[in-house]
C-alpha cells in the first residue's frame, strides 16, 4: 500500500513538471528567438550558482510581463508558491521552464 501511494505521489509530481513545461511553452510562444535565448541563458546562469532567488525573479518578471492570459498569471501564481525549493525540486522546476521556453517552435524567418 505504502509503494503504490508513493509511485502516485511521483507520477502526480512527474505530471506536475510536465505540465509547467507545457504551460511555459503556451506562455512564451509569441515571444522572439532573441528575447527566449536571452532569457534561458540567464536562467541557466541562476541554476548554475544555485541561486532560486535569481532565477524565481527572472521566471516571474517575464511571465508577468505577459500578463495579458489568465493561464499565464495560474502558471506565474503556481510557482510563486513553490519558493524556495531544496536543491532537487529547484533543479527539475528549472529544467522544466527552461525547457519549456527552449521548445517553442520559431515562426518564419525569425
Amino acid at each position: 500500500m505504502l509503494e503504490k501511494n508513493r509511485k502516485n505521489e511521483t507520477d502526480e509530481v512527474k505530471q506536475k513538471y510536465w505540465r509547467i513545461m507545457n504551460d511555459m511553452q503556451n506562455a512564451f510562444r509569441d515571444a522572439s528567438v532573441n528575447y527566449r535565448q536571452k532569457l534561458v541563458y540567464n536562467l541557466l546562469n541562476a541554476v548554475k550558482e544555485n541561486n532560486q532567488k535569481e532565477f524565481f525573479w527572472r521566471v516571474l518578471r517575464a511571465l508577468n510581463a505577459r500578463s495579458d492570459k489568465s493561464e499565464v498569471t495560474k502558471l506565474s501564481k503556481e510557482i510563486r508558491r513553490m519558493y524556495p525549493l531544496s536543491s532537487s525540486e529547484f533543479e527539475k522546476l528549472a529544467y522544466s521552464v527552461i525547457l519549456g521556453i527552449m521548445s517553442v517552435e520559431s515562426e518564419g524567418g525569425d
